[in-house]
């Protein structure tokens, strides 16, 4: 487990042509920076881009990578707010369509979707993206203290236009303390299939935990 706090999937993107998750002074929302993340298909396959709380593992071959999940952290925010923008590309058959994406995944033709997630953990998470068991279930498994998501109306263009986001974290458990914070930016939600829109662009800017209000319970 690296000691990083933020990392991206770009040493990944790079053995196949290129940074997907880059920093951009064109459209901040606040400051004079704002996160670029572009889903693309380098050379081989498709590839979303992704932005989060831990660290870069190692690739496995040219079908994916380990990634760590989660950063040291034990306080109990009750919600995560910040700005996005997002361009969905569509779906084509050829550059990033996938039958084993699950139902809800966006057909050909139809606007690619991102995902913005956040989670309190009881430990850090290890994922191989070529193997979906090694994904945690957000709403059983037990080291999940706390979670929350972007809704998938939310998760569609935003007409060139920033939005403000404010997802809560819903817990589970208020008497345990969690060892790990996991926030996740993706311009494409499916990418760990292989499946969105090329070209898909997710900006993101001005992002805080919250600590105010009650926490929401389950």
């Amino acid at each position: 487990q690296g000691t990083n706090f933020w990392d991206t999937n770009n040493k990944s993107a790079a053995s196949f042509g290129g940074s997907h998750t880059t920093e951009t002074t064109n459209f901040p929302h606040g400051g004079n920076k704002a996160a670029r993340l572009e889903s693309k298909y380098p050379v081989i396959k498709f590839s979303a881009a992704s932005l989060f709380t831990g660290s870069f593992g190692a690739l496995i071959g040219t079908d994916g990578e380990y990634v760590n999940w989660g950063t040291p952290f034990t306080s109990r925010p009750t919600a995560l707010k910040g700005w996005m923008q997002y361009a969905p590309a569509g779906i084509a058959g050829t550059l990033g369509y996938n039958s084993d994406a699950p139902a809800d995944a966006p057909g050909i033709g139809e606007p690619d979707v991102c995902a913005i997630f956040c989670a309190l953990l009881s430990e850090a998470l290890t994922v191989d993206n070529t193997d979906m068991s090694t994904f945690p279930d957000w709403e059983t498994d037990p080291r999940v203290i706390a979670y929350g998501a972007l809704p998938a109306e939310q998760s569609v263009s935003t007409n060139g236009q920033w939005k403000e986001v404010n997802i809560p974290l819903v817990y589970r458990d208020l008497n345990e303390k969690p060892t790990h914070l996991l926030i996740v930016f993706t311009s494409s939600k499916y990418g760990d299939y292989k499946h969105g829109g090329k070209g898909s662009l997710l900006y993101i800017d001005d992002f805080s935990l919250e600590y105010g209000d009650s926490p929401t319970y389950q």
